[in-house]
């Protein structure tokens, strides 16, 4: 089962025009898991073993999905070549879907729970393509700053209406909490080429340690340690096993930043997901409400260890 919309879902022309893009008539279809959007995450196979992947939807299934569809296959089109990325086959518009068609990336998500091998090998991967893609090789992208930056005043917005529920050690720290967030923000300005929505459902990794990032909606300039402190925000690792605190530093000393960079930026992370997890829930996006107290409830200690 899949909150998503699928193969089934598509008006004829629609599916007319993807099987012309394949070469054949589609013989199966596969829908991928992993994030929140009703858009289709379709990997369609002709009887030639020819794959297509493809993400469709509607204004009215979610108007921030079909725009978010939109910002990613600009981002495709101008990504060079030698990236990392499944490369983008065609975008159009088919009365009220808008349709994106890649191609397929190799691979299969990390387990979950993260193998320090396979947060490493990312953390790995993740460096060497900002590496490439400074400055970024994408014109037109809005900074980081501006992208991320406003969703990590979160605790500006919780200190001017605090839940009555708010973690005690947050309510007691609020205003040091703020001032930090904001110097999250200022540290990842930069030009390189960040993907901004680092996490596991948005990774492939390949039988040949290959790393695919997809999804690239969110693409935008900053700071080359951006990505890498947004992956490890999102990673739980409830019994310690994997370091992520001292993961956070090793990837901060690797481009001489001071520790305190990542602290401030993982300030502003926590403060969006305990803003953001007690707003109303959107019906269109069935998973988000959880996914945001989970990432709440895992980066709090995270925070507190690297606060003390």
């Amino acid at each position: 089962m899949t909150h998503r919309l699928t193969w089934d879902d598509f008006p004829p022309v629609v599916r007319r025009r993807l099987e012309v893009l394949l070469g054949a008539p589609v013989e199966r279809t596969r829908s991928c898991t992993g994030g929140f959007s009703p858009s289709s995450a379709e990997i369609l196979t002709a009887h030639s073993g020819r794959e297509l992947f493809v993400k469709a939807v509607r204004g009215r299934d979610n108007p921030g999905s079909l725009q978010l569809n939109r910002d990613e296959a600009a981002v495709l089109a101008a990504l060079p070549a030698t990236s990392r990325v499944p490369s983008l086959v065609d975008s159009f518009m088919e009365g009220e879907w808008f349709v994106l068609v890649t191609e397929v990336a190799p691979g299969s998500l990390p387990k979950q729970p993260w193998t320090a091998e396979q947060l490493d090998m990312v953390l790995q991967a993740l460096d060497a393509l900002q590496a490439l893609a400074t400055p970024s090789p994408v014109g037109g992208l809005r900074l980081v700053t501006e992208t991320l930056g406003p969703d990590m005043l979160g605790f500006d917005r919780v200190a001017a209406d605090p839940p009555e529920d708010l973690d005690p050690w947050l309510r007691d720290r609020l205003d040091e909490l703020r001032a930090a967030a904001r110097r999250g923000i200022d540290a990842l300005d930069g030009d390189s080429l960040c993907h901004s929505d680092v996490r596991a459902d948005n990774i492939l990794l390949a039988d040949d340690g290959g790393v695919s990032l997809v999804d690239w909606a969110w693409a935008s300039r900053g700071s080359r340690i951006s990505d890498a402190l947004q992956l490890l925000s999102s990673v739980e690792d409830p019994e310690g096993v994997l370091g992520v605190n001292a993961r956070v530093d090793a990837a901060l000393d690797s481009h001489e930043l001071p520790h305190r960079v990542g602290t401030d930026v993982l300030v502003g992370v926590l403060g969006f997901f305990v803003d953001a997890e007690r707003r109303s829930a959107d019906s269109s996006l069935p998973f988000l409400q959880r996914h945001r107290r989970a990432r709440r409830d895992s980066l709090l200690p995270l925070v507190r260890e690297r606060w003390a």
